[in-house]
């Protein structure tokens, strides 16, 4: 039986790299050539300046699904625009075909995402009962993305990007929070994903994310390779862990639509 790899963070919308990672062929090919199951989407537009348009987009994809990748999507809201975000998760949240919201920092200043100005956001996520997604590119991030596990007790949160360079820093903030797993992404290193096994006491917080199409997920695979992990080890980042988080349970999931994705230009 083919080995099931669940990307937990995804994009969607095309790149000067990837012009056509837009286009439900082209993602599905380029994921299932790489071995990937399923995939949750983050609209590229809607991180960026465009959260209604962009979350569309992905909803309507979503809704038209091929084969044979699944798709799920992160639903993007922003603080700064309670309503708008509001709204949509009122509209979407309560589909099957999203997995959560997700939070990423200011496009563009940097300034990563904290409790101080996201709280009345937070809390409306919370009714949902999904998950939540914060970009956490640095440590820093990580630290902001630690206090609000800590304010959104009972929802888990996945930080993406595992601090970047600075992951031995990141991975030291986010050892104590029962609910913060940390995927993949972020430095090619594949120390970080021993060094965080050791500092967690295991993999059970670890999850399998490429944030295609900004980095390839067959070089993410590698680094796991790299790693040196046992099969149940890997068996929890790949795909068993995202089970729990997502509240699917152990056996198959039964997910919506598939949709075809193709290749990234490799």
């Amino acid at each position: 039986m083919a080995e099931e790899i669940i990307d937990v963070h995804c994009g969607w919308g095309p790149t000067p790299a990837a012009p056509t990672w837009n286009q439900t062929e082209t993602v599905q090919s380029t994921l299932a050539e790489r071995g990937i199951t399923m995939a949750c989407l983050s609209s590229l537009l809607a991180r960026r300046y465009d959260p209604i348009g962009g979350n569309e987009t992905v909803a309507d994809t979503l809704a038209n699904p091929g084969s044979p990748v699944k798709l799920r999507g992160w639903l993007v809201v922003q603080p700064a625009q309670h309503e708008e975000s509001s709204a949509q998760m009122r509209r979407h949240l309560y589909s099957e075909n999203f997995v959560g919201a997700a939070l990423y920092p200011n496009p563009a200043t940097g300034e990563p995402v904290a409790l101080e100005y996201s709280r009345e956001l937070l809390i409306l996520i919370r009714r949902y009962s999904k998950a939540l997604l914060i970009e956490t590119p640095t440590a820093e991030a990580m630290w902001h993305a630690v206090e609000i596990a800590g304010f959104m007790q009972g929802v888990k949160i996945v930080a993406s990007g595992m601090g970047g360079e600075e992951w031995r820093a990141a991975i030291d903030f986010a050892v104590k929070p029962s609910n913060l797993f940390l995927d993949i992404a972020g430095s090619l290193a594949p120390e970080k994903i021993r060094y965080a096994i050791q500092a967690m006491s295991g993999a059970r917080k670890l999850l399998f994310s490429s944030t295609a199409p900004g980095c390839d997920p067959a070089a993410n695979l590698a680094m796991m390779d790299e790693a040196g992990l046992s099969s149940d080890e890997r068996e929890k980042i790949l795909f068993a862990n995202a089970h729990r988080v997502f509240g699917w349970g152990t056996g198959s999931v039964d997910r919506p639509a598939d949709v075809t994705l193709s290749a990234m230009g490799g």
